[in-house]
């Protein structure tokens, strides 16, 4: 499941604070272990700026843990692809 372009569906300013209920329905039916972030920046542009809504919303949030944020972030994607973590 691809998580993209959630904060545009936002009805009040960062950091969003209404798109949680809805993600966390859909984090509940297919696990962080099948949901995979996306930016759609491309429909995101002209609604939010990049780092608000593509960058800063998920990784400040409370209603992630570490581990989720992990997977939802690029660790699922890196699983699905069979795809090497990045080396530092």
């Amino acid at each position: 499941m691809k998580i993209s372009g959630a904060c545009t569906l936002s009805y009040e300013p960062f950091p969003y604070k209404d798109i949680w209920d809805p993600l966390g329905r859909v984090f509940n039916a297919f696990g962080f272990d099948r949901c995979m972030w996306g930016t759609d920046w491309t429909r995101s542009v002209g609604l939010l700026t990049y780092e608000e809504g593509v960058v800063e919303a998920f990784r400040i949030t409370e209603r992630l843990s570490d581990s989720e944020r992990t997977a939802l972030m690029g660790n699922t994607l890196r699983q699905v692809y069979n795809w090497a973590p990045a080396r530092a």
